[in-house]
C-alpha cells in the first residue's frame, strides 16, 4: 500500500476541483450524491432535492434516476 505524499494530495485536490468546475460549467448544479455514486444534473438551484437524471434510471425510458435531499 502506498502513502500519499503532499505531491499526490495537491493533484487530488485539483482533479477533485477540475471535475466540479467541468460539471458546473456544463450548467449542472453538481453536488455529489452522499454514497458518491450520482451528481446533482440540475440546473444550480438553491433547493435541498437533488437528482441525478442519468445515474440510476430503472430503465432507459425513465426520467429520473437517482433522488436526494441535502
Amino acid at each position: 500500500m502506498s502513502q500519499t505524499t503532499d505531491t499526490d494530495m495537491s493533484l487530488l485536490t485539483r482533479k477533485l476541483r477540475a471535475e466540479t468546475s467541468g460539471g458546473r460549467a456544463a450548467g449542472y448544479c453538481w453536488l455529489e450524491h452522499p454514497d458518491g455514486k450520482a451528481r446533482c444534473t440540475r440546473q444550480p438551484h438553491t433547493g435541498s432535492e437533488h437528482i441525478d437524471y442519468y445515474t440510476g434510471r430503472p430503465s432507459l425510458t425513465s426520467v429520473k434516476g437517482v433522488e436526494w435531499t441535502e
